[in-house]
C-alpha cells in the first residue's frame, strides 16, 4: 500500500458512523469527567466517612496507645521498629502516626 491508499482508507474510517459515534461518546465522557472531577474535588464518598472514623473500625491501636507512641518515640533511641514490635504493628504504621499521617484527629495541638 502506498501513502495515498492508506490516507483514503483512513478517511473512510474517519467518515464512518461508527467512528463519529465513538468520538462523540469519548467527548461526552471527557466532559462528564471534568464536571464531576471539579465538583467532587477534595470530598470523600459518604460511605467511607463512617468507615474512616476509628470508633467504627477494628483498629489494633486505641487513642491512648497512639498518644503513648507519640510521647515514647525518640529517633534512633526508641525508634519505629521497637515501638512497632511493642504494640504489634509495623514500623510504617508507627511512621504514619508519628508524622501525623494517621490518627490525625487524635494528634496533640502544639
Amino acid at each position: 500500500m502506498n501513502k495515498k491508499e492508506i490516507q483514503e482508507e483512513l478517511n473512510q474510517i474517519a467518515q464512518s458512523s461508527f467512528a463519529k459515534k465513538s468520538d462523540k461518546q469519548l467527548l461526552a465522557y471527557e466532559l462528564l469527567h471534568q464536571i464531576y472531577k471539579g465538583r467532587n474535588a477534595g470530598f470523600q464518598a459518604k460511605e467511607l466517612i463512617k468507615f474512616n472514623n476509628p470508633a467504627n473500625r477494628k483498629c489494633k491501636l486505641t487513642p491512648e496507645q497512639v498518644d503513648q507512641i507519640r510521647t515514647k518515640y525518640v529517633p534512633h533511641i526508641y525508634g519505629k521498629k521497637r515501638l512497632g514490635d511493642e504494640y504489634g504493628v509495623s514500623a510504617s504504621v508507627i511512621f504514619r502516626i508519628v508524622n501525623g499521617k494517621a490518627w490525625k484527629e487524635y494528634q496533640e495541638d502544639g
